[in-house]
């Protein structure tokens, strides 16, 4: 019986952003376990190879996988660092459950927000990581899809409002809450004098540094426009060791 571990993302083309955030990730999981390997694939295809341009090399699922069964991986514990069970991690179910016939055992793990309860110690754990402090207005940059799984983050919203915590709101780049969302919601409270950005997803790469905190069309300028004092925190989830228990204790419950 040989084991390995398969670290799963959509993937991202700043390379210290990942190295930062995903590669603290596996390292995590490489040490929980001690001997078992740990491997990594990004989804992305379009990220992959642009990689594949500046010279550096990442596998697609399909490639890690094989990679595996030649190396005569019988169990494999697959680690998704999706938020949201959304369009991306389903695709990702997809591509790794044709294989299952390969493998002894093949167990696929959660996303963070996979159930509604989920969020309610989301809430509890951001707070332990991030510190607020009643003076600010918080506003946490998510993805965002057009998937039904998109719930989860008007559900983050609300656990936030039920823990009693009214000046954290939860905006998306792709979909809805957005940012004219969380800017409606602090207008109307009309206390916010600086208002402190920071990414809800687990690596700091495009849409953080360009979306949230960019020169051009961002978070950043379209506050500011509206008159609040901004900071942006460019630190992605993965970043922080509390968050990435959450892949740790994952791994332990695909492994009991």
């Amino acid at each position: 019986m040989k084991k390995a571990i398969l670290l799963v993302s959509f993937g991202t083309s700043y390379v210290d952003a990942a190295e930062k955030s995903l590669g603290c990730i596996c390292q995590d999981l490489a040490d929980e376990t001690g001997s078992i390997p740990v491997y990594q694939a990004y989804t992305s295809g379009m990220i992959i190879e642009k990689l594949s341009g500046q010279g550096k090399k990442m596998d697609t699922v399909d490639k890690a996988i094989c990679t595996m069964l030649d190396k005569h991986i019988t169990n494999l514990y697959v680690i998704p660092t999706h938020m949201i069970p959304g369009m991306e991690y389903q695709k990702m179910v997809r591509a790794v459950e044709k294989y299952r016939p390969a493998f002894q055992e093949l167990k696929i793990a959660s996303t963070v927000l996979h159930e509604r309860e989920d969020c309610g110690k989301m809430v509890l754990l951001l707070c332990e990581m991030l510190q607020f402090q009643h003076d600010y207005t918080y506003i946490l940059m998510g993805h965002g899809t057009e998937d039904r799984a998109n719930i989860r983050y008007h559900q983050m919203n609300e656990a936030f409002v039920q823990s009693g915590i009214v000046n954290v709101h939860i905006a998306s780049v792709e979909a809805e809450p957005d940012l004219g969302d969380a800017m409606q919601v602090i207008e109307k409270q009309g206390f916010a004098k600086k208002v402190i950005l920071h990414p809800f997803m687990v690596v700091a790469g495009d849409h953080a540094r360009n979306d949230m905190a960019g020169k051009e069309d961002s978070y950043v300028t379209k506050l500011k426009g509206a008159g609040y004092q901004v900071e942006a925190v460019v630190k992605g989830l993965g970043e922080y060791a509390a968050f990435r228990r959450i892949y740790v204790d994952k791994l332990r419950k695909l492994q009991s």
